[in-house]
């Protein structure tokens, strides 16, 4: 099970835990499919995410590079901040964790 942002929901996904209002009432049980309706209804709800079946740290199918540049890109207004470096610096370290790669972090800049 996996939690996605509605924004990242593509049809053919399935729920993997009931999607219910403000008032507590399923709209969506668990194991219904997504289509172009249900991720319809599902960005009227305001709803920021939902579980759907599937691992966790999949991002949307990227691979790591791609997960790493655009990491780079969140950052690259912050790079000479040493405190926004360190916060870059675990979220790649977690990446790589959650994709199986245990390579240590690029050395800090040298100021």
């Amino acid at each position: 099970m996996k939690r996605v942002v509605i924004e990242e929901l593509t049809p053919g996904m399935i729920l993997a835990k009931p999607v219910t209002n403000s008032t507590g009432l399923v709209v969506l049980p668990i194991g219904a499919e997504l289509d172009d309706a249900t991720l319809a209804r599902l960005q009227r709800l305001g709803l920021p995410s939902v579980y759907v079946d599937g691992e966790a740290g999949g991002a949307s199918g990227k691979t790591l590079d791609e997960l790493e540049a655009e990491l780079d890109h969140r950052f690259r207004r912050v790079i000479d901040d040493p405190i926004q470096y360190q916060l870059r610096e675990a979220i790649r370290l977690q990446l790589r964790a959650t994709h199986g790669v245990s390579d240590p972090p690029e050395a800090p800049p040298t100021t």
